[in-house]
């Protein structure tokens, strides 16, 4: 992964984020992720930079992944709300 991309990466990771703590209710597939909760915010991203995140955000914890009953991986906070209500 090339400099820039590790910089989209972390950018994305933390509107993701971010989204999360005003959403903490939310969990969507990568392509709804991509298409709602960041075009709404005026982002426009490849679903590749996206999953990248999300792995990222696996990784510490912040996000959890499930699959849905059609095998869709779907992701949400992994966070309780009174924990990002706290910060």
């Amino acid at each position: 992964m090339t400099e820039s991309n590790n910089y989209d990466v972390q950018k994305i990771a933390d509107q993701i984020e971010s989204y999360l703590k005003d959403h903490p209710n939310a969990a969507d597939t990568i392509e709804g992720i991509t298409k709602w909760w960041l075009t709404g915010q005026k982002i426009e991203v490849s679903n590749l930079i996206v999953q990248q995140a999300l792995i990222y955000l696996a990784s510490k914890s912040v996000v959890k992944c499930n699959a849905d009953l059609s095998g869709y991986k779907v992701y949400s906070s992994n966070k309780a709300k009174a924990e990002y209500q706290t910060k």
